[in-house]
Parts: C-alpha cells; sequence; structure tokens
C-alpha cells in the first residue's frame, strides 16, 4: 500500500444503501465492512490516492451497489501533523 506525503494512508469511510453478506466480504480484502442497524453497510479503509479510491468506486457502481455517502476519515497522526505545520501565531509582548 501507498502512503499520501504524511507517510499515513488515506482512510475513508463508504456507506452503502445494501446490506452485504458474508460471502461478499473477500471481494473488499483490507476494507473493515460494518452492518448498520438500520439497513446499509459502512466500508471502512485506506487507499493509496484519490484515482484507487475513484477505481473502487467504479466497482461499487458496476456491481449496482447504491453509494449514499463517502468520507475520509482523519487519524490523530494527520491531525497532529496538520497542527504541527499550521503557521504559529507570535505573541506581542
Amino acid at each position: 500500500m501507498e502512503f499520501q506525503e504524511s507517510g499515513y494512508p488515506n482512510i475513508y469511510q463508504i456507506k452503502i444503501k445494501e446490506n452485504l453478506d458474508t460471502a461478499t466480504t473477500n471481494w473488499f480484502g483490507d476494507l473493515t465492512l460494518i452492518l448498520l442497524e438500520n439497513g446499509g453497510t459502512l466500508l471502512v479503509g485506506p487507499f493509496s490516492d484519490q484515482s484507487a479510491l475513484r477505481g473502487f468506486l467504479d466497482q461499487l457502481w458496476n456491481l449496482n451497489f447504491t453509494v449514499l455517502s463517502v468520507g475520509k476519515i482523519e487519524n490523530e497522526n494527520q491531525k497532529m501533523l496538520k497542527l504541527e505545520n499550521e503557521p504559529k501565531e507570535e505573541l506581542d509582548e
């Protein structure tokens, strides 16, 4: 798996309308599947870049899954890196 510039993977969650069964889980590789109580499935996992994510979404489309939402999840390491790279405010004395 490739990593973004920060050295940490891009983690995404993809919510689909359909409930997936255990026979389907092998097809999704490194993704974690979470069956939602109100119906549907949440797929969570790493994607090396935007084109990998787009390719996966295209595969879902080709399999006739209904994608309800896609969101990026920032892990604690990514949040800390952003904080370290933000400009520091200078205090006037």
